[in-house]
């Protein structure tokens, strides 16, 4: 495993590797240290940032530390998994299917079969870029006309990637269905799904989204 530590402004490191479960890795076990002054760990991709309070730790020494740092090796524990109820019946669907050249009922067996690694928090508070979706899947760029808003729920696709849109907000992605579960709380600040959890769809019907509909993940 390559860590290539560098500053980030002046009170942070920013650790990159060459893959993501790399990158995991090494920020469980940042995290499991529990070092003093150590204020987050931020996980995304094949970087890590680590945020400190200069105030009560010495950066120099909080640097020697962190490059000391190497996880086990072989296979990064099992992630923090969420099945997310989904009811595909997104405005994009049928247009996303035939450009992909495949049914809807076989876009929605891909999209629904398998976990996705969430890579990512963003743009949004709460919003999980999550993925890689199956090759099947992959090459649908951005849509040319975003939308000026998305319904909370939303669950979309857009390149190699899926994510969930936890707020109303503009989007650009390919709509495909929407979850009733509202995956984040940014008043409350509640975040349940965090970059390197693991996230899995599972198709229900009119009747389950609305019996469901605000349940919190």
């Amino acid at each position: 495993m390559t860590t290539r530590l560098e500053p980030l402004g002046d009170r942070a490191f920013l650790a990159r590797f060459d893959a993501e479960d790399d990158a995991r890795r090494w920020a469980e076990a940042v995290r499991a240290r529990s070092l003093p002054g150590l204020v987050d760990v931020v996980l995304a991709y094949r970087s890590a940032a680590v945020l400190a309070d200069p105030d009560r730790v010495d950066l120099d020494s909080l640097e020697r530390t962190l490059r000391s740092i190497e996880p086990a090796d072989g296979p990064a524990d099992e992630p923090a998994r969420h099945v997310i109820p989904m009811l595909y019946d997104g405005p994009d669907l049928g247009d996303a299917a035939a450009r992909l050249g495949l049914a809807r009922e076989e876009l929605i067996a891909a999209h629904a079969g398998r976990d996705f690694r969430v890579f990512a928090i963003g743009f949004l508070p709460g919003f999980p870029y999550a993925g890689y979706l199956p090759e099947e899947l992959c090459g649908l760029a951005r849509r040319d006309d975003p939308r000026s808003s998305v319904p909370a729920g939303s669950v979309a696709i857009a390149g190699r990637q899926t994510g969930i849109y936890p707020i109303a907000s503009p989007g650009g992605w390919h709509l495909l269905g929407r979850t009733p579960l509202r995956i984040a709380d940014p008043e409350a600040g509640r975040f349940p799904i965090r970059a390197g959890d693991a996230i899995r769809f599972r198709p229900i019907d009119r009747d389950e989204f609305a019996a469901r509909t605000d349940e919190r993940l």
